[in-house]
């Protein structure tokens, strides 16, 4: 059984699954997280309440990124990483009716999901369209943060709206909120081919950051940059909110002087901010938007690897150089570089 391996910080690997690679969460790192459904690289069969299923894509996300670099810490390596995948059933076990072997999924469980085998809670996984094509189009979780975070948000008709930093998921939350009625939709970025994508998203106008005029009814910061924080407090006008979507990873500096004298709101959007509510909710609502076009991730999955390959793709990955947006990892039937 194989699974990608993050062997220590700056070294990954795809190859067989030895049993100190599988990490079972402390409690405490659940509550950290804010999720207690975990999931095991194990090649046994499902219990009651649980399905075995295998990854046939994984998707970078910066938070792998982050535990790659060193960023991020994490209890122990060797560890299997993973929370953005694809899955296709092999097995479920007693009382689970909502899946069978051969269908795909969603998952939302733990980290530790590249794994071409795993056993985890059939409650918290999502069945996908039975032709769902290329998987890389099937990436559901990261939308699920978006559609949790837009829930929290007070979006009105006639807003002015400045959306900074059109990275995936800033051009995720363009595909989800361009509908909305604003006066204004407002998309910074310092990449060009961001700003282009985030027009060709939905985007009424779209700017670098030094171009960005006037004051806002509604700042939604997604760059977790410093620069981006700064901006959102200059441009946001009297009585306004900021919403902090972007995951900041280091100490930041705010001005609250001007946040105090405009009345201004800063909110974090983060999944957390559903703590107790069930955040799985809103995976099947989320499967949902994918089926009727809302979310479109074949514009925005720039880069595509075989697993063998998954030392460049973390390369890359870090780099970020100008037209990247999204890497995939396939685990099986590599269709070739986009």
């Amino acid at each position: 059984m194989k699974a990608v391996v993050l062997e220590r910080v700056g070294e990954i690997t795809y190859r067989d699954v030895k049993p100190t690679d599988v990490y079972m969460p402390t409690p405490q790192e659940m509550i950290d997280h804010g999720t207690n459904m975990y999931s095991l690289a194990e090649d046994r069969a499902p219990r009651e309440g649980e399905i075995a299923v295998e990854a046939v894509l994984g998707a970078i996300c910066t938070h792998e990124v982050s535990l790659y670099k060193g960023d991020l810490t994490h209890p122990r390596y060797p560890m299997i990483p993973g929370h953005e995948a694809v899955h296709r059933v092999v097995a479920v076990g007693p009382g689970v009716t909502h899946l069978k072997p051969g269908d795909y999924c969603a998952c939302c469980w733990y980290m530790g999901q590249w794994s071409r085998r795993l056993v985890g809670p059939a409650a918290y996984a999502f069945k996908l369209p039975d032709n769902i094509g290329d998987p890389a189009n099937w990436v559901i979780e990261p939308a699920v943060s978006i559609v949790n975070a837009v829930s929290y948000m007070d979006l009105k008709p006639a807003h002015r709206v400045l959306l900074i930093g059109a990275g995936f998921m800033g051009l995720l939350m363009v595909q989800l909120i361009k509908g909305y009625p604003f006066s204004e939709f407002v998309v910074c970025d310092v990449k060009e081919s961001s700003r282009a994508l985030a027009k060709k998203c939905g985007a009424q106008v779209v700017c670098t950051p030094e171009e960005v005029e006037g004051q806002f009814d509604r700042v939604i910061e997604c760059s977790g940059s410093q620069s981006g924080l700064d901006l959102a407090v200059r441009s946001c006008g009297m009585a306004g909110d900021i919403y902090l979507f972007g995951w900041h990873r280091f100490d930041r500096t705010i001005d609250f002087k001007t946040q105090h004298l405009r009345g201004n709101r800063l909110i974090h959007t983060s999944p957390a901010l559903d703590d107790g509510r069930e955040y799985a909710r809103y995976w099947p609502m989320t499967i949902k938007l994918f089926e009727r076009g809302v979310f479109d991730l074949s514009l925005l999955i720039s880069h595509k690897y075989p697993a063998e390959d998954i030392a460049r793709a973390f390369v890359d990955s870090v780099k970020r150089e100008e037209g990247f947006v999204k890497s995939v990892v396939y685990l099986e039937n590599y269709p070739g570089e986009k």
